[in-house]
């Protein structure tokens, strides 16, 4: 009965903590800064999350970060890639772990939820 119930609890825990599938309802598009609110809407402009400490920077430093990323028609974001990064890597882990905090809403012009490739600056002061 143990076993029955630790499988439930992990099922339950794991299960909730898993990522989302990719779903795409057709090809994805190119997009570009100007035309992205066309199709997808950022639902969260600002955010916060903690880095782990093994992770975080020993001292201030700005920079910024470019990411060329999928949105799928779920507005989840999907296959990150580092485009360019300023100071070099110093903020790439900090920029894969913000963009996973985004979320993305259809815009109302985009009613077949077009899936996206998009690129996007992260800045961190």
């Amino acid at each position: 009965m143990r076993f029955i119930y630790l499988v439930i609890v992990s099922f339950l825990f794991f299960g909730c903590a898993s990522k989302p599938e990719l779903t795409l309802n057709q090809q994805p598009i190119e997009v570009t800064n100007e035309n992205i609110s066309e199709y997808w809407i950022q639902k969260n402009n600002t955010f916060s999350f903690n880095l782990p400490l093994s992770r975080a920077p020993r001292k201030s430093v700005e920079g910024y970060v470019k990411l060329r990323f999928l949105i799928d028609s779920n507005g989840n974001t999907f296959n990150a890639e580092i485009i360019e990064s300023v100071p070099d890597g110093f903020w790439d882990y900090a920029a894969v772990l913000a963009l996973s905090k985004q979320e993305f809403v259809p815009a109302e012009s985009n009613s077949s939820n077009i899936p996206v490739y998009y690129t996007q600056e992260i800045f961190f002061k």
